[in-house]
């Protein structure tokens, strides 16, 4: 089952209900049969997420007591259009979010949400349930219905499904849904415990009805504290292999959340970073004999540069993780020390500092997690120069060349190499042309410029424009892989019919390698984007006809 595509669907509120039931196989319509049992005449019951209204008014007939919400104006427009005129049902539609559900605390006998969790972000689910927790009255109840990873066997056909849905959701430019991965483990330390459930599809898409529990004297949901992830030894050791050696294509995240190192107090330092796994464990390895609070920002599993640079590490995710944690309830320290580098996505006129929702001021540690301890230790009142200036180090450009690298194979080049592989072959079997080696050479061109870029990057420090660096590092890779062409193959016309395609890989690569250097920022590469689209498709186009004449008549 694969409900993410959902997100496409709320954008038609007329054609939602019917297309959802088709998506869901119906599966929909059994969860709100199986709700509707479980009303009672004259309970209060709010319910978020309510899309088109259609089960808040089912509920309403019963003779409940509803107020649905939903932060879509069209749905709830939608819901106000088609609600029925009629004296004797009692319900209220209205535009709310899952931080401000319109009821007073202690006032509903039932909340429901169908399909609403999938949408929300971890820490989004766990300030949902404690602002429900807080709604609901002592014996009250929450039903929620989503989509849960299934066990066994039937992850595979689930994990394919996803991934074509969410291929679609990639074209139209729009979020994905995600299963609730560790939505059971939040229940008991907010406050809840399961009554009854019910699983359809090999329990992808679930209904769990919730029992509110509290401790004794304490009238207060909890909090949350994710288990540790291990950061030394084999397995956190392959999470950073796999960020390294996938491109960064794929999002690696860890539970987003609040973490310790060492045996933090109340006066400990805070430490914000973000959820990518290569990040967090390389913070936790450097803070090794430190106590600090390690606040996980939920950065969809992107480092912090690059989250930063979009919008997964900005305000909203800092104030998220501040108001899911609880960290202003565990300690007296009112500074929240942030990454360098996550700057340029934060606002810091617009956090509310030193108030109730964000009882801090921040401010901005090292450029390198690995001067964090000597920051910390120091406590210095200027930064020094190695801890503030992000120097593209030889160090540095290793693992950028090896991301890179993989990150262009995977993206663009590999399935083409594959497929031009198998037909030289085929031709090579067909004693047609005997050029199957040529794939070969297109991977030492794919390759080569970007070992070039570990090596020589620092040439291309007199200019911050990209398209003229990309340019420089073109002509260099033209004349060093023409000289080593021409040592593999000894042929002067093989090397002069491409060295165009060798102006055009080093041109591409610099400009595609601009995004792991920090020497320049988005607004001015999409300045510069124009012209280099242009130049990017003269090249390729005189490159591939080229090269593709090399192949025939040599």
């Amino acid at each position: 089952m694969a409900v993410t595509y959902m997100q496409k669907l709320e954008q038609e509120p007329a054609n939602y209900d019917s297309k959802f039931t088709n998506l869901t196989k119906g599966v929909n319509i059994k969860i709100q049969n199986w709700i509707l049992e479980k009303i009672e005449y004259d309970q209060s019951v709010l319910e978020v997420g309510c899309g088109t209204g259609i089960l808040a008014l089912k509920i309403a007939l019963k003779g409940a007591k509803v107020r649905a919400l939903d932060e879509n104006y069209q749905m709830i427009s939608y819901a106000l259009k088609n609600m029925p005129k009629k004296d004797n049902i009692d319900l209220l539609y209205q535009i709310g979010t899952i931080k401000d559900l319109k009821v007073p605390e202690d006032s509903q006998d039932l909340i429901i949400s169908t399909f609403m969790l999938s949408e929300l972000r971890p820490l989004e689910q766990q300030i949902f349930l404690r602002n429900a927790w807080k709604a609901l009255k002592s014996d009250g109840r929450l039903i929620i219905a989503a989509e849960f990873i299934p066990s066994g066997v039937w992850k595979v056909p689930f994990w394919v499904k996803r991934w074509l849905y969410n291929k679609k959701l990639r074209r139209l430019k729009l979020e994905r849904t995600n299963p609730l991965e560790y939505f059971e483990d939040y229940l008991e330390p907010i406050g809840f415990k399961i009554a009854d459930i019910k699983k359809w599809t090999h329990g992808s898409i679930q209904a769990i009805e919730l029992e509110k529990s509290f401790e004794e004297e304490k009238n207060e949901p909890g909090y949350y504290k994710p288990e540790k992830p291990k950061i030394k030894g084999i397995s956190s050791q392959l999470k950073i292999w796999r960020c390294l050696l996938t491109g960064q294509v794929d999002n690696v995240p860890i539970e987003p959340g609040l973490y310790k190192s060492g045996n933090p107090n109340n006066y400990s330092p805070i430490i914000a970073t973000a959820n990518y796994a290569y990040t967090f464990i390389k913070v936790m390895r450097d803070l090794e004999g430190i106590d600090a609070w390690i606040l996980c920002i939920d950065s969809n599993g992107i480092n912090v540069w690059c989250a930063a640079r979009g919008d997964d590490f900005g305000n909203e995710q800092l104030l998220e993780a501040v108001e899911a944690t609880g960290v202003k309830h565990i300690t007296d320290n009112n500074t929240i020390i942030l990454p360098q580098l996550s700057a340029g996505g934060l606002s810091k006129p617009n956090l509310p500092e030193h108030s109730e929702i964000f009882p801090f001021k921040i401010e901005y540690g090292p450029v390198w997690s690995r001067y964090l301890k000597e920051y910390l230790i120091k406590k210095p009142k200027k930064k020094s120069k190695q801890m503030k200036r992000a120097k593209f180090t030889f160090r540095h450009r290793i693992p950028a060349g090896i991301t890179h690298t993989t990150f262009l194979l995977r993206k663009i080049f590999l399935l083409p190499l594959i497929i031009l592989f198998f037909i030289l072959f085929a031709l090579d079997l067909a004693n047609i042309i005997n050029k199957t080696w040529m794939a070969a050479d297109l991977l030492i061109w794919i390759l080569f410029p970007n070992l070039l870029l570990i090596l020589l990057y620092p040439l291309s420090n007199f200019t911050r424009n990209f398209v003229l660096k990309s340019m420089f590092f073109g002509i260099i890779n033209t004349i060093s892989l023409g000289i080593v062409t021409w040592f593999l193959s000894f042929s002067l016309y093989y090397v002069i019919l491409n060295l165009i395609f060798f102006l055009w890989i080093g041109f591409f690569t610099t400009m595609s390698f601009s995004g792991y250097t920090m020497s320049t920022n988005p607004r001015e590469i999409r300045n510069e984007y124009p012209l280099f689209k242009k130049l990017n498709y003269i090249l390729l186009c005189v490159g591939l006809f080229l090269t593709l004449l090399s192949i025939i008549i040599l």
